[in-house]
């Protein structure tokens, strides 16, 4: 007994040589720009006060204390001119502190993470098989670090912030 089953049908899709093109160039766009890392945002997060709301507030302390009572709180930093009237505070001093302090507690780490990218002050892309040091300054090139072993010195901060 045979049959009942029919033939075999396959079917075969292309992709048309031009969309094939344009997703190698996609793809290879892709890995160029994954090159970059992230970007920190150094400008103001969050508004400082206007000179009239640090009067109001001045105003309220000194009824408070007229009266026994605590005021709005002092302690705020002082706000960064921006430029342009713009005052206000940036978290880009915390981001700085903080990559500071991986490198430091976890060098090899770091390293494994900076190599990836580009070196932000040249543009140089050294692949894995260099270090980049964020710290060691705007002319520091590939190759020039202090190197320990796992990279870059993690001790050596010279030109940071």
């Amino acid at each position: 007994m045979s049959g009942g089953k029919g033939g075999s049908q396959s079917t075969q899709v292309e992709i048309p040589k031009y969309l094939e093109d344009a997703s190698k160039e996609n793809i290879a766009m892709g890995k160029e720009v994954a090159k970059i890392g992230y970007t920190p945002y150094y400008g103001p997060d969050v508004a400082a006060f206007t000179p009239a709301q640090e009067a109001a507030r001045a105003n309220v302390g000194s009824m408070a204390s007229a009266f026994g009572m605590q005021g709005p709180t002092s302690g705020m930093p002082e706000a960064t001119d921006f430029g342009g009237g713009i005052r206000g505070y940036s978290s880009g001093s915390l981001y700085d502190q903080a990559v500071a302090e991986l490198a430091r507690r976890r060098p090899g780490q770091a390293a494994a993470i900076n190599q990836m990218f580009i070196n932000p002050q040249t543009g140089g892309y050294a692949g894995k098989q260099n270090y980049y040091n964020p710290y060691a300054g705007a002319n520091a090139g590939y190759g020039t670090m202090p190197y320990d072993g796992y990279g870059w010195n993690p001790n050596d901060y010279t030109n940071m912030m």
